[in-house]
């Protein structure tokens, strides 16, 4: 009888909602001994027992059945004043359900409400989720914590929604069953499905019943069999959701967290099989998706190859090609648990979820999917919507659909089955299609005056992205950078090198300001190979210029000169004057921050005056941008301030928000050679709200470090201080490296105007060893700030 004993136990502190480690701290008996009496495998000792039953705070009567049970005396089954055996149907709970507290408290606290008198049942039916996230277990482990409350019996009844090679049970089959369990005869069971609706809701009318009904496959056949009594209580698992079940309580669950995923995996491989392997348990779990039927599959599988260390599964299960093989135990599969959740939808579904599987990105939206599947972009909404209410795809933000990774690959496999490569590799084409289209769209929006400067790739077929206004573009841009750059380095793999050239060559302007440096170098290396492979000159320009200025941006000038001087030999070549004069301007560019001024300004002159003769509005406002600060620092101010008002004029004439906010930036240095410090504040501050507005933290940054200088001019070290720190929380996402320096030698100052000369001397070393390695002529400046401070 100690395997009763072990129930009793089990459901006693299920009541409790402790773990067994939470009862072994309480009772003073060890977590091995309560796993062991849990699993009846043990006769349990007296003493044992009532030290759990104090701490359990059982009443006299429950105390004394948890005795009865732990002598092995036989428990009569209760019966009914009609002499009916009450029928306790709920399956055997495992001993090492772990994790789910929340969901756990939250069931038991709504439960607390049945069975009391309520005008209406109380129905909880959305224990729903995916294919082997532990519905069943948990609505199991929650009734028999729950089986004293109902004491007229605990019924289940297996609906066989989703159970590989069985058709669903109907309704009618599904009472039937029920009406057996609480007496009801053979001969007596009505043969229309109403009828027996009717009966078992009489049967149950005044009962206290609580009622699991297992593995529904939607809200139609669940429906019939709720008792109408206000005592009972219904608890329903699906992998489906079920909002057309009216009064149910909705609870969704999610894989496990890792802490819990790892407490499963050990406590089913055994706590000494896993120890001292903890990084290569937690790539188990991670590889398993913290799914409870895969980590459970895993950790048999390591419990039964007494040989295997966690080390020896990991090899296995690392091969993605051989995970969801790995991931099966002689009648239990993850693959197959999946099957079935697929074998549910529609063909129209079906097609969606493989295809779906293709997109190399971390989401799907309704116009991604609906370039795959060739639909609208409602009624790819509305597929998306439906493989969610399967739980085959997670919405992780509104409109946003993204795979549990084991599904992805199971997908990645249908589709790769059912597929021809052809008809993969067309649908795939389409979504690069609508990727390349709709960020043309939006760079068209944001740098209208560029848009012969990027590709034009026609429009796919569909219905296309429309951007009501820029701020619509820039979070397009913003929310799809991931999938766009995933795109990107899977055309290198899909070999179709068209994409993997021009989506960065159109994306280059957004990127520059959002992208880290050392991504922007991968990106503009594969677009160079790509360009090359297509032999395309115009390609193979525009990437050296962008892999150019992100050496630039990395403090890499002689390589950055290197790669624009390519560049511009191939613009002459072709006669590409635009692109020529593009490149100029570069060109000049660099040649300023490496203290080449007068270079410098004929690279400038040369840009604008070529600009104008074609005329190519972008490269002019560009050059006009340039050619202020490159005078500024000869000296010649006078002119320098000309060209800084041209160009803010330019730019705000042609709505260039981003073009103001650099000009004003550029126009408060100038205002601050001349000393005039605080109209130098006024023309930072107002830069420093555009480049917010505008998301872009490479320039948030330049103007906080703008702001500190103007602010340590006016004595007001505190609040330089400020900005100054503000600067260098930006800075690593842009790997600008000379700014960076410029920040270090900002907060030297600023420190030893406040007395600090310890940490001022700290970034004065930092400055130094920033400006000396980019071999430029402030590195004298920060020498000589360093020297000037105390050892």
């Amino acid at each position: 009888m100690s395997g009763d004993f072990g129930e009793l136990l089990r459901r006693h502190r299920y009541a409790t909602g402790w773990t067994q480690e939470e009862l072994a701290e309480r009772s003073g008996v060890s977590t091995h001994a309560i796993s062991v009496l849990e699993s009846g495998r043990r006769r349990p000792r007296l003493s044992s027992v009532a030290r759990l039953a104090t701490a359990l705070g059982l009443d006299p009567a429950d105390r004394d059945r948890l005795l009865s049970a732990a002598r092995g005396e036989p428990a009569a089954e209760p019966e009914r004043p009609d002499g009916h055996v009450v029928p306790r149907l709920l399956p055997y709970a495992v001993p090492d359900f772990t994790g789910r507290r929340g969901e756990v408290e939250r069931l038991l606290a709504l439960a607390a409400g049945a069975g009391g008198g309520r005008a209406r049942p109380l129905v909880i039916s959305a224990i729903d989720g995916m294919a082997g996230v532990g519905k069943t277990a948990l609505a199991v482990h929650v009734g028999h914590a729950l089986a004293d409350r109902f004491p007229d019996g605990q019924l289940f009844v297996d609906l066989r929604g989703f159970t590989p090679g069985q058709r669903p049970l109907e309704p009618g089959a599904a009472l039937a069953s029920l009406l057996r369990a609480v007496g009801v005869s053979e001969n007596a069971l009505p043969s229309r499905t109403e009828e027996r609706t009717r009966l078992w809701r009489s049967r149950a009318a005044g009962r206290r019943y609580l009622v699991v009904l297992d593995n529904a496959v939607d809200a139609e056949q669940v429906r019939p069999l709720i008792p109408g009594g206000p005592r009972c209580l219904v608890l329903v698992t699906s992998r489906r959701r079920m909002p057309a079940l009216d009064g149910a309580v909705n609870v969704s669950l999610d894989v496990l967290d890792h802490e819990e995923a790892v407490a499963l995996f050990a406590r089913v491989a055994g706590p000494d099989r896993v120890a001292g392997h903890g990084a290569a348990v937690d790539e188990i779990v991670a590889r398993c998706g913290r799914l409870p039927l895969a980590l459970r599959i895993a950790a048999a599988r390591l419990a039964h190859h007494p040989a295997w260390t966690p080390v020896e599964l990991l090899q296995r299960i690392r091969r993605p090609q051989r995970l969801l093989t790995e991931l099966s135990d002689h009648d239990r599969s993850v693959a197959a648990a999946f099957v079935e959740s697929y074998h549910s939808l529609s063909g129209t579904q079906r097609r969606a979820f493989g295809l779906a599987a293709l997109h190399p990105g971390e989401d799907v939206t309704p116009h991604a999917l609906a370039a795959l599947v060739e639909a609208t972009p409602d009624e790819a909404e509305g597929l998306l919507e439906s493989l969610h209410d399967h739980h085959l795809l997670i919405e992780h933000t509104a409109f946003r659909y993204t795979f549990h990774d084991l599904l992805r690959t199971f997908a990645g496999e249908l589709i790769a089955r059912e597929a021809s490569e052809p008809v993969r590799r067309a649908a795939l084409i389409r979504l690069f299609d609508h990727y390349r289209h709709t960020a043309a769209s939006a760079m068209d929006r944001l740098a209208p005056l560029e848009r012969h400067h990027r590709p034009g790739p026609g429009a796919p077929g569909g219905t296309p992205v429309v951007f009501a206004d820029r701020a619509d573009a820039t979070d397009w841009l913003v929310r799809e950078q991931d999938n766009l750059l995933a795109v990107v380095r899977h055309a290198a793999d899909a070999d179709l090198p068209e994409y993997a050239t021009d989506l960065p060559a159109i994306l280059w302007r957004h990127l520059k300001r959002h992208l880290p440096a050392r991504e922007a170098l991968g990106l503009g290396l594969g677009a160079l190979r790509a360009a090359r492979q297509l032999g395309s000159a115009a390609g193979e320009a525009a990437a050296l210029r962008q892999l150019g200025l992100v050496r630039y941006q990395l403090g890499e000038f002689a390589q950055a000169l290197d790669l624009l001087h390519r560049a511009l030999e191939i613009q002459q070549r072709t006669g590409n004057r635009p692109g020529e004069a593009h490149v100029l301007a570069n060109l000049g560019l660099t040649l300023t921050r490496m203290g080449r001024l007068e270079e410098a300004l004929d690279h400038h002159r040369r840009a604008l005056r070529l600009s104008r003769e074609i005329p190519e509005p972008a490269v002019e406002s560009i050059a006009l941008t340039n050619l202020g600060p490159t005078l500024t620092r000869l000296g010649r101010l006078p002119e320098a301030l000309e060209h800084h008002r041209e160009a803010l004029e330019f730019h705000r004439r042609a709505g260039n928000r981003l073009g103001e906010a650099i000009a004003l930036n550029q126009l408060g240095e100038h205002q601050q050679r001349l000393r005039r410090h605080p109209e130098a504040l006024d023309l930072y501050q107002e830069a420093l709200e555009l480049h917010r507005d505008l998301g872009d933290t490479f320039g948030q940054a330049e103007s906080h470090t703008l702001l500190g200088e103007a602010l340590l001019a006016l004595d007001a070290p505190a609040s330089a201080l400020r900005h100054f720190r503000a600067a260098i929380e930006h800075l690593p996402h842009t790997g600008e490296r000379y700014n960076l320096g410029r920040v270090h030698v900002g907060l030297a100052r600023t420190h030893r105007r406040l007395g600090e000369p310890g940490t001022a001397r700290i970034h004065a070393e930092q400055a130094v060893e920033i400006h000396t390695a980019l071999d430029i002529p402030e590195a004298a400046e920060a020498r000589a700030l360093l020297d000037s401070l105390p050892e």
